[in-house]
């Protein structure tokens, strides 16, 4: 693992849950915990940095890992990713303010902008962290953005099983016969994804389990996950950041807001 952990807050207490979540990937990994706050560069009457480590160090958990305290004025977006590019972190870390359901995950929230600007994996929490991620589900739909993002998860996650998955569902399943229509998609399903597991490193191969299941996208997958009993989800988004800023794609966006677990969203730059 190279690059620090670069996780940004509002001292908020909601916020508590990423920072657990960065820690302990810094302890995992043996990086770098750089805990970034943006100032409201309006605002004249701010806590002096004295004030905010402070604030750090009466909810960090007994660590080992570096933890470092950068400030910044400017809007949460930009302060975010610049430093996050100043410093070559592996990886964003934020948090889902009063995350309960999709409702509580709004379009346009600092979550959001940053995906869409950040050119490296941007880690979602949402679920308080209990111990390291021990199941992890890699979403694809066979195109390049997944095979990246799972590749990536490999490298960020180098001794943990992958278990690749992928859902199906047949067009107009009312008016055919539906279990021979669903046969043969199955088999030219199986085929396809057989074909996207040959195009993986072979290190990445050897760790990988697949997983075809039929059904809904969303629902099928959000059923799996549950079933599963995963605690880590990841996506790719596809487009380049001028695409990814207009839309995040349908599925990926959808994902982000459905799962009820942390999220792992790799853009195709990483």
């Amino acid at each position: 693992m190279t690059g620090p952990i670069v996780i940004g807050t509002d001292f908020r207490a909601e916020a508590d849950r990423a920072l657990d979540r960065a820690i302990l990937l810094g302890e995992e990994w043996g990086s770098e915990v750089i805990v970034v706050h943006a100032l409201d560069p309006d605002e004249s009457d701010q806590p002096p940095q004295a004030e905010l480590e402070r604030r750090l160090a009466s909810v960090l958990p007994r660590t080992e890992a570096r933890v470092t305290l950068r400030c910044q004025a400017g809007k949460p977006t930009a302060v975010i990713t610049d430093v996050a590019r100043e410093t070559g972190a592996a990886i964003i870390v934020l948090g889902v303010a009063r995350y309960r359901n999709f409702r509580d995950y709004v379009l346009g929230s600092v979550v959001d902008q940053v995906i869409r600007e950040a050119s490296l994996p941007v880690l979602v929490v949402k679920s308080r962290p209990r111990a390291a991620y021990r199941r992890i589900v890699s979403a694809t739909d066979f195109h390049k953005p997944s095979r990246i993002a799972l590749e990536k998860a490999a490298d960020l996650f180098a001794d943990r099983q992958l278990d690749v998955v992928h859902a199906f569902s047949v067009p107009f399943e009312g008016w055919q016969q539906a279990d021979q229509v669903r046969d043969r998609m199955r088999e030219a399903e199986q085929k396809v994804f057989d074909e996207f597991v040959a195009e993986l490193r072979p290190e990445t191969r050897a760790r990988i389990s697949q997983n075809l299941i039929y059904g809904n996208v969303h629902t099928a997958m959000l059923r799996e996950l549950e079933e599963s009993g995963a605690d880590l989800v990841v996506i790719g988004t596809h487009g380049d950041s001028a695409l990814r800023r207009a839309i995040l794609g349908s599925t990926a966006s959808d994902l982000l807001r459905l799962t009820p677990i942390d999220t792992l969203v790799v853009p195709p730059t990483s």
